[in-house]
């Protein structure tokens, strides 16, 4: 099984004939890897809208932030442990997001499955708002499986700041 943390700042190499990116606020990390990094790199099997539409999209839905990104983040945390739906895309929970630090700018989404002793991300899509718009599907192949406990923990502490 993986291992889901919360970190501070994530930093992406030069690539490209571009600068890095050094990012701020927490992030998303699977086995000490940043989750924005591995999407980044499965970006080239998206079709060029999709490459597009995610080539900022790096930015955690979840900041420690006591301003009006304050709800967006709160209602990701009570998504991903199953206490409430997202409305606009059932069964979806939005977790990346771009610099504009608005789910309505555009998103990375995936299907959450929550078990007895697990929970999985999966089915990752970017997509812009509205449910009418299509999504880009990342490859099936980036999926996760989290022990709940470990988690749910990583998640419950992370309420406790907002």
């Amino acid at each position: 099984m993986s291992k889901l943390t919360l970190e501070r700042g994530v930093s992406f190499p030069r690539r490209w004939g571009r600068a890095a990116v050094q990012l701020g606020g927490l992030q998303w990390s699977i086995d000490g890897k940043p989750l924005a990094f591995t999407l980044q790199e499965a970006r080239p099997s998206l079709p060029k809208e999709g490459r597009h539409l995610t080539a900022d999209l790096y930015y955690s839905v979840f900041q420690r932030r006591k301003d009006f990104y304050e709800d967006a983040g709160r209602d990701a945390l009570r998504f991903l442990l199953g206490e409430d739906e997202w409305e606009e895309f059932p069964g979806r929970v939005p977790l990346l997001i771009g610099q504009c630090l608005h789910v309505e700018c555009a998103v990375i989404s995936a299907v959450i499955e929550r078990q007895d002793d697990a929970v999985t991300w999966g089915q990752f899509h970017a997509h812009q708002p509205g449910p009418d718009v299509p999504g880009y599907p990342f490859p099936s192949t980036v999926t996760y499986t989290f022990d709940r406990k470990q988690h749910d923990s990583v998640l419950r502490a992370a309420q406790a700041q907002i």
